[in-house]
């Protein structure tokens, strides 16, 4: 599971998403989401043409480390 933390910096909240290898996470962009920063399907309600923006981390390749 994606890890999330909420950090402050120079008067600006700033969502910071960890995600491990293997891991795929959909994140709002029509700022809509009740779960923000993570979708939830909440663009096709607010009828934005925003849909999410999707992140696929690679599952490590031992082989390619070889």
């Amino acid at each position: 599971m994606p890890e999330f933390e909420e950090v402050e910096k120079n008067g600006h909240l700033r969502h910071i998403v960890t995600i491990n290898p293997g891991e795929r996470v959909s994140l709002c962009r029509c700022y809509g989401s009740k779960t923000f920063p993570f979708c939830d399907g909440s663009h096709k309600e607010v009828h934005s043409n925003v849909g999410p923006l999707v992140i696929q981390v690679p599952a490590d390749n031992p082989k390619k480390n070889e």
